[in-house]
């Protein structure tokens, strides 16, 4: 048996596309598992203005076989500020530095075994 790939992805700045690009992802299979780090109300926010569904899911012990349409297996890590779409906050920095740090020690760890970041704001 062929163990599935667990791949984690940053969304970056938290105001730019990269949600938008995540919740993107997340409406279509996937041959590996997807999973995004990042603050759970900001993705389902940035679905519901984009009108596309999406389930979030905590991290299964074991990777599943792939990625389904509208479903995305996540861990969270908390918004230092409130997020509009189009206006940065400073604060909001700190935030992005986490999400990277949480990716690559599960990177280093052997929890995932590739990382994707959004940088694009």
């Amino acid at each position: 048996m062929v163990k599935t790939q667990r791949v984690v992805i940053t969304p970056g700045e938290p105001a730019g596309i990269g949600p938008d690009l995540v919740v993107q992802l997340a409406q279509r299979e996937w041959p590996v598992e997807l999973v995004v780090c990042a603050d759970a109300t900001l993705l389902t926010d940035r679905a519901a203005m984009l009108g596309l569904p999406l389930t979030l899911r905590p991290i299964p012990p074991i990777p599943c076989t792939t990625a389904n349409c509208g479903h995305i297996n996540a861990t969270p890590v908390a918004l230092r500020e409130s997020v509009t779409a189009g206006q940065l906050a400073v604060e909001n920095g700190h935030y992005v530095v986490e999400t990277l740090a949480r990716a690559c020690d599960g990177c280093l760890n052997g929890e995932f075994a590739a990382l994707d970041h959004r940088p694009r704001a």
